[in-house]
C-alpha cells in the first residue's frame, strides 16, 4: 500500500506538471495570436477595421473569392503591402533570434551570450557597409541583403576554422576567436563610416535593425531557410540537453561532440544570418528571451525552443508595434526599441540568476 501510494503521488506530480506546461504554452500561443491580430490594426494611416477584416477575407485561398468582397485598392496596398509583411517578418525574425539564443548558451553553457557573439552581426555590418561604399548593385535591391548573408557567414566561417583544435572545436576558443575578429571587423566597419559622411546616414537604420521596408520577396527567400533551421533545431534536442551537461557528458551518453557542436552552430549562424541579412541589426532578443523560456519551463530544450520561438516573435511583434506608433508618424528603428526594453529585463534576470532562481 506505501508503494502504491508513493506511485499515485509520483504520477499525480507528474500529471500536473504536464498540465501546467500545456496551459503555459496555450497562454503563450493565445498571446502570438492576439498581438498579432492586434499589429494588423496598427499603423501611422488609419484603416477602418471592417476594411481591414474584408481585406483579411479576401486573401483566404477559395474562401476570398466566393465571398465578392471589394475594399479601396490604396487600403489593401497598406495591409498587404505594408503591414502584413512586417509583422510576418517580426514573428519569424523574433523567433530565429530567441532559438539562436537558445543554443548559443547551450553550447556555451553560458547564460550572457547571443547568437551575435561568433561574428555574425559583424559580417553582416561589413557586407552592408562595403556595399554602401563601393556601390554594388550586383544583385539589385536585394544586394545588401545578400552581401549581408554572405559576409555573415564567411566570417562564422573563419570563427569556427580558427577554433578547431587537434580535431576538437574548443568552446573557449570559438568565444574568444568570435569576440576579438568581432571587434576586428567592427574597426574595419567604423573606419569605412568615419571616412564617409554619406555611408553614416545610409546604414544608420540598418545597423540600429528595421523590419518597416522588408518585402515579400525577401520574406520568400529567408523564411525557408529560418523556418526549416528552427525545426532541425527542436528535432536533434536531445543532443543539445546533452551538451548543455558538458563535453564528457554528453560523450558519456554517446553524442558526437564535435559534430553536433558544428550542426548547431551552422543552423545558428545559417537562420540568425538570413534573418540579419534583411532586418539589419536588432540585440537583446537572443540574449533575453531564452532566459524567460527557462524561467518559465525549466532547462529542457525540448520545452525551451518552442517556448523561445514564441516568446522571441511575440516581443519583436510588439516591439515593432511600440516602433510603429511611439513616434507616428515616423518609424523608429525597432533596434531602439528592444535595447530600450531589453536591459531591464535582463538586469532583471540577472539579479534573479544571481540568487538561483532558475538553472540556466
Amino acid at each position: 500500500m506505501i508503494k502504491f501510494g508513493k506511485i499515485y503521488s509520483s504520477l499525480t506530480r507528474l500529471q500536473r506538471k504536464k498540465s501546467l506546461i500545456k496551459t503555459r504554452f496555450s497562454i503563450l500561443i493565445v498571446l502570438l495570436f492576439l498581438s498579432t491580430i492586434f499589429s494588423i490594426f496598427l499603423g501611422a494611416v488609419y484603416v477602418p477595421i471592417p476594411t481591414i477584416l474584408k481585406i483579411v477575407v479576401i486573401q483566404i485561398p477559395f474562401l476570398g473569392g466566393f465571398f465578392h468582397l471589394s475594399v479601396n485598392p490604396i487600403n489593401y496596398e497598406i495591409v498587404t503591402v505594408l503591414r502584413e509583411p512586417t509583422i510576418v517578418a517580426a514573428l519569424f525574425i523574433g523567433a530565429t533570434l530567441g532559438v539562436g539564443g537558445t543554443i548559443i548558451q547551450s553550447i556555451f553553457r553560458n547564460p550572457i551570450t547571443e547568437p551575435y557573439i561568433i561574428g555574425i552581426s559583424s559580417g553582416a555590418t561589413l557586407g552592408v557597409v562595403l556595399v554602401l561604399a563601393l556601390g554594388i548593385t550586383i544583385f539589385g535591391i536585394y544586394t545588401e541583403s545578400i552581401f549581408a548573408f554572405i559576409f555573415s557567414m564567411a566570417i562564422v566561417s573563419i570563427v569556427f576554422m580558427v577554433s578547431i583544435r587537434s580535431g576538437q572545436i574548443s568552446g573557449l576558443f570559438l568565444l574568444l576567436t568570435g569576440i576579438a575578429l568581432s571587434y576586428f571587423v567592427s574597426s574595419i566597419v567604423a573606419f569605412l563610416l568615419f571616412s564617409n559622411i554619406r555611408l553614416q546616414n545610409e546604414a544608420f537604420f540598418w545597423l540600429l535593425g528595421s523590419i518597416g521596408l522588408i518585402t515579400i520577396p525577401e520574406l520568400i527567400i529567408t523564411i525557408p531557410v529560418m523556418a526549416i533551421c528552427m525545426i532541425l533545431s527542436f528535432i536533434f534536442y536531445k543532443e543539445l540537453n546533452a551538451l548543455q551537461m558538458g563535453d564528457e557528458y554528453a560523450r558519456s551518453v554517446g553524442v558526437n561532440v564535435n559534430f553536433s557542436k558544428g550542426m548547431f552552430l551552422i543552423l545558428t549562424a545559417l537562420s540568425v544570418s538570413a534573418a540579419v541579412s534583411i532586418s539589419g541589426l536588432i540585440g537583446f532578443v537572443g540574449l533575453i528571451i531564452p532566459h524567460i523560456s527557462r524561467l518559465i519551463f525549466g532547462g529542457s530544450n525540448k520545452l525551451v525552443i518552442p517556448s523561445s520561438a514564441i516568446i522571441g516573435a511575440t516581443f519583436l511583434l510588439i516591439c515593432n508595434d511600440i516602433a510603429r506608433d511611439i513616434a507616428r508618424p515616423e518609424i523608429l528603428p525597432i533596434g531602439i526599441v528592444t535595447g530600450l526594453l531589453g536591459v531591464p529585463i535582463f538586469v532583471m534576470l540577472m539579479m534573479r540568476i544571481a540568487r538561483g532562481a532558475y538553472e540556466t
